[in-house]
């Protein structure tokens, strides 16, 4: 008796999990035929929706309920003549739709299971190995669960270094199925001419131009700091030249360029 109720818990929460959800890619099952331990199987579903069970071998499960791939499962093993009786339960360990996906610059990007017990946005960035060297401080979120889906980000650095705690605890939501974490490249800025340093470096906001020249090694023996200009594109994409002093602030993508001295 007490067997028999067991199995009954084990098919009703199969059942609840089939209300809004059917087999697919990546899924990781357990399927076992009462009285028959030695076909328990635990696999995956193959991202052609295929099956490999003991006897019948592939079986296509793809698109089917748990119910349903229990009573597929248990027709092909009496049809076949391997069983009288077959009483099939197929639980599923881990639903690839239960899925968040890790975008851009990190160093593991991918697609992470909210069953691995990762929650939480904090919990997944560490999961992928953390922000890259490349990363930018403001990672963006897309709720695709939601219509239209919904954008909003979080800007670690300032949080973690300007926040209070319970500031913090308050943005490191709870992911859910189908989320999309996207962390893209941090801003630059350019130096170019005579910078001991010339190169690419990353933008922070309220920087100086004073600041991207230090950044750049400082200003060369050949170079003057009165000839510094800034290339900026405006809001039609196009580059213009403006005049810039050390005290002057750029912005993202803005190229310094340090003029050589005359004399």
């Amino acid at each position: 008796m007490k067997r028999l109720i067991i199995v009954l818990l084990l098919s009703f929460s199969t059942a609840v999990f089939a209300i809004d959800n059917v087999l697919d890619g990546g899924d990781l099952v357990r399927v076992s035929v009462y009285g028959n331990p030695d076909l328990t199987t635990e696999a995956k579903v193959s991202a052609s929706g295929m099956l490999n069970f003991p006897l019948i071998g592939e079986i296509k499960v793809g698109g089917l309920s748990a119910p349903e791939t229990e009573q597929l499962i248990a027709n092909r093993l009496m049809i076949e003549g391997f069983l009288k009786q077959a009483q099939v339960n197929v639980i599923v360990l881990q639903s690839n739709s239960q899925q968040v996906s890790i975008l851009g610059q990190v160093m593991k990007p991918g697609k992470y299971s909210i069953e691995s017990g990762s929650k939480t946005l904090f919990d997944f960035i560490a999961l992928s190995g953390g922000v890259s060297a490349k990363g930018s401080s403001v990672i963006t979120i897309l709720r695709m669960a939601e219509t239209p889906p919904k954008r909003f980000s979080v800007n670690i650095d300032q949080l973690f270094l300007k926040s209070s705690v319970e500031v913090v605890k308050q943005s490191n939501i709870n992911m859910i199925a189908g989320d999309v974490i996207y962390v893209p490249e941090a801003p630059v800025f350019y130096v170019f001419g005579e910078a001991n340093r010339p190169g690419v470096y990353r933008y922070k906001p309220g920087m100086t131009v004073a600041q991207a020249i230090s950044a750049g090694g400082g200003v060369s023996v050949r170079g003057t700091e009165r000839g510094i200009d800034i290339d900026r594109r405006n809001k039609e994409g196009k580059l213009v030249k403006l005049s810039a002093s050390l005290s002057s602030e750029i912005v993202a993508d803005d190229v310094v360029m340090i003029q050589e001295r005359l004399f």
